[in-house]
């Protein structure tokens, strides 16, 4: 016979019993479930203090219908929410600089040198920096140069600038608190003693005088004797010497814009225009036009090596391909702050290196080699005197005694640069001249006379004064 089965409330009244008799909950309900109500019943009457373990019931046995009585909980809290945290915000580039370093430290004037400095860029995105390095010479030279870095989060990456340094003296390059320096020391200058195989008056004169000198009664106005450190003081016109300081002789060409011809085979080093619609003269009168084209050439002939050639008193070359063809290159009313020059130049007692005004609209053809006969420019004139003056600077193994007088209290810096071993000579009677064709025999030393002559011409395109060169040679 299967024990009772109590209903609901019954399991619940004999629960209350069973505990009030100190039965746990698993004995009442093992025992309510294998004996029935009247054993557990039985069994909180007599107090049995110890229930015997009563068999396992069979897996088929159902379960009581009356619920097992719960005990109190805590309340499960509710499962909580993931809320998603915000981005964190990037942080901008920020860069900081390392070491600024220059390589080589010493170098020639000519040569190159390398500015570098580390940037890191230690923020959290990416950006660009600009370095920008500031040099200041010990001769006064000061500029900047930039250079651009794009840098990503973390990334380091060198700003580097190569450049040549031709100006010789101590250089002091910083970015922001970073300093460095580095020196350039002057090139040697080549002493070239006068050629003992080159006719000159300091030699010898040439193996043959046949055509030697022919045109003389072209030759102007001479040097100053006071600046003659080399060879004769006095030219071919003694009695009427040059004025203070000339350093030159005149070519009496008589027609303005005649053709001016290269007395040796020489390049183009420098220029100074000084074209004027009016100008004073050394005589203190205004003379209209004044025109005063200055050129500067380096023999490339091992029969003068180092010499200096110079011409002035130019109207046009052909070598300045922008000369009355840019509108900021040709003459104006006063040439006061308003000199255009550039290259290496050289005057009275020193030679230097300059660019100043407007030069690049003339656009010289600095470098351009020309041979002997070819055309350099056109005569130009003061007033109504029509001529070219041409000066000659001989290298000689001897110092000038004139290099590096100031007597115009200019920069020392400036007024003692150059080469201390060049002299002004007489060019009428220092050398020997001769006129120029294309199938002339020049003795070594010899010069060609710088103006068409003796049925000599230049093609005709050549005679018109605003010709021009390519820049190609």
């Amino acid at each position: 016979m299967n024990p009772h089965r109590p209903n609901e409330d019954e399991t619940r009244a004999l629960w209350e019993k069973a505990r009030d008799s100190g039965m746990s909950r698993r004995d009442f309900l093992i025992l309510l479930t294998s004996a029935g109500a009247t054993a557990v019943l039985s069994a909180c009457a007599t107090k049995i203090a110890n229930i015997p373990t009563p068999l396992t019931a069979p897996s088929d046995e159902p379960t009581p219908s009356a619920p097992i009585p719960a005990t109190p909980t805590q309340p499960v809290p509710p499962a909580p929410t993931h809320t998603p945290k915000p981005p964190v915000p990037l942080t901008p580039a920020s860069f900081v600089l390392g070491d600024l370093t220059i390589t080589p430290t010493a170098i020639m004037a000519g040569e190159n040198v390398t500015y570098s400095i580390q940037v890191s860029n230690i923020g959290g995105t990416e950006g660009s920096y600009t370095v920008v390095f500031k040099y200041k010479s010990s001769g006064g030279a000061a500029g900047s140069h930039s250079v651009d870095v794009t840098l990503k989060p973390g990334q380091t990456k060198a700003a580097t600038l190569t450049k040549t340094q031709n100006e010789s003296g101590t250089y002091f390059v910083n970015v922001n608190d970073k300093i460095s320096q580095y020196t350039v020391t002057p090139v040697p200058t080549p002493v070239y003693a006068v050629p003992a195989t080159s006719a000159s008056a300091v030699t010898s004169p040439p193996p043959s005088m046949v055509g030697i000198n022919t045109h003389r009664e072209l030759y102007g106005q001479d040097a100053d004797p006071n600046m003659i450190t080399l060879g004769p003081k006095l030219g071919i016109n003694p009695e009427k010497p040059g004025y203070a300081t000339k350093h030159s002789m005149a070519w009496e060409l008589k027609i303005h814009g005649r053709p001016v011809l290269a007395p040796i085979d020489m390049v183009l080093v420098g220029f100074q225009n000084d074209n004027v619609t009016s100008g004073i003269g050394v005589d203190g009168q205004k003379y209209t036009p004044f025109n005063n084209l200055q050129l500067f050439f380096e023999s490339t002939s091992p029969d003068w090596p180092g010499m200096i050639i110079y011409f002035y008193h130019l109207y046009s070359s052909p070598l300045l391909l922008g000369l009355f063809q840019n509108p900021d290159c040709g003459e104006c009313e006063d040439r006061a702050g308003n000199i255009q020059a550039r290259g290496h130049l050289y005057m009275l007692y020193n030679d230097y290196e300059t660019d100043k005004g407007k030069a690049g609209a003339c656009q010289a053809l600095i470098g351009y080699t020309v041979k002997r006969g070819e055309l350099i420019g056109f005569a130009g004139s003061v007033g109504t005197h029509s001529f070219v003056d041409n000066g000659y600077k001989v290298s000689d193994t001897s110092v000038n005694p004139l290099f590096g007088l100031n007597p115009k209290g200019l920069d020392p810096s400036i007024a003692q640069t150059g080469n201390p071993y060049l002299h002004w000579v007489q060019p009428g009677l220092f050398f020997y001249w001769k006129r120029y064709s294309p199938g002339a025999n020049f003795s070594s030393g010899v010069l060609a006379y710088p103006f068409e002559c003796d049925g000599y011409q230049l093609p005709a395109e050549q005679h018109d004064v605003n010709f021009k060169y390519s820049a190609k040679k």
